[in-house]
């Protein structure tokens, strides 16, 4: 059985879209079409109903779907232990990453990588970390980084970086000189959707502070960092971001960073699945990750 047909079909099934899992695939629609068409041909079954209002799994889709990602992680194992044979790590290296991490810290780390093994494609994937640790467990991506720790017995994390959250303002917005935490409260605030790293950080932050979140005055609520700090620099209102994402805002003049609050410390985990973090290419990432932090890097500088 080809790999790649059984890949298409998960996809297509998490997207519940062609057109969408296409896209995810950097492949065209009739490639992929094509690849699940072959992949019912081949088993003799129809994995998807389907209709004028979209897709749907048929009872043999949800059987094939439930044992394809024990396939490909049992088939990707057999391509380690062959690539050991050659001495050679190759193959791919799938990273999911919540949106501060895999914006401002990923890219540089993913280089480094790539640098020490030229062979292996990395691909990543963005997005908040309870989808991201829920895609973990369910071996669709090889390990994760997010800033908060998810409980899971299946899980392990690992502290790899830190950064903390600060108060950012539009430019020219002026808060009283002895604002503390209870004068928030008079202020619009543009919110972090909820499941987001940050959001769960923001939340503890004013609950140390005797708040709860739903004190604010919530102007919008937005679904990135780049979206709230665009936010602010609109005139919606204030907001806590991370100073890894407000510094280069503040430094190009589209916001201001207000210091009359102290910032509250968060930390980055590199979250690994327990069945799969002896892989050689998974240890080896988890390797350069800790190398980085044990020469003094662990306070990156952006």
């Amino acid at each position: 059985m080809n790999l790649k047909k059984l890949e298409a079909f998960m996809m297509v099934v998490e997207k519940n879209s062609f057109s969408d899992a296409a896209i995810a695939l950097k492949s065209s629609q009739p490639a992929v079409s094509q690849k699940v068409k072959s992949l019912e041909d081949e088993l003799g079954f129809e994995l998807f109903d389907r209709t004028f209002s979209g897709i749907r799994l048929t009872p043999a889709g949800m059987l094939v779907y439930q044992a394809a990602g024990d396939l490909i992680k049992r088939w990707r194992r057999l391509e380690d232990e062959l690539n050991e044979f050659q001495g050679v790590l190759t193959g791919t290296l799938t990273i999911g990453a919540s949106t501060i991490p895999g914006t401002y810290l990923l890219p540089r780390w993913v280089s480094m990588f790539r640098k020490q093994f030229p062979k292996v494609d990395v691909q990543i994937v963005v997005g908040d970390s309870k989808k991201i640790i829920d895609q973990l467990l369910d071996h669709h991506i090889d390990t994760a980084i997010i800033g908060m720790e998810l409980d899971s017995g299946k899980v392990s994390y690992k502290p790899i970086a830190s950064d903390s959250l600060v108060l950012v303002a539009p430019n020219g917005y002026e808060l009283g000189e002895n604002s503390d935490f209870a004068a928030l409260r008079h202020y619009d605030f543009v919110l972090r959707e909820e499941g987001s790293g940050t959001r769960k950080m923001m939340e503890e932050y004013l609950a140390v502070n005797g708040m709860e979140i739903s004190e604010l005055k919530a102007a919008v609520t937005m679904g990135s960092t780049e979206s709230v700090i665009a936010a602010v620099e609109a005139g919606l209102g204030i907001s806590f971001v991370s100073r890894l994402a407000a510094l280069p805002a503040a430094n190009a003049g589209r916001i201001q960073l207000i210091e009359q609050l102290p910032p509250y410390e968060r930390t980055f985990y590199l979250a690994t699945h327990i069945d799969t973090a002896n892989r050689p290419i998974i240890k080896e990432f988890s390797a350069l990750l800790s190398n980085r932090e044990s020469e003094g890097k662990k306070n990156e500088t952006y």
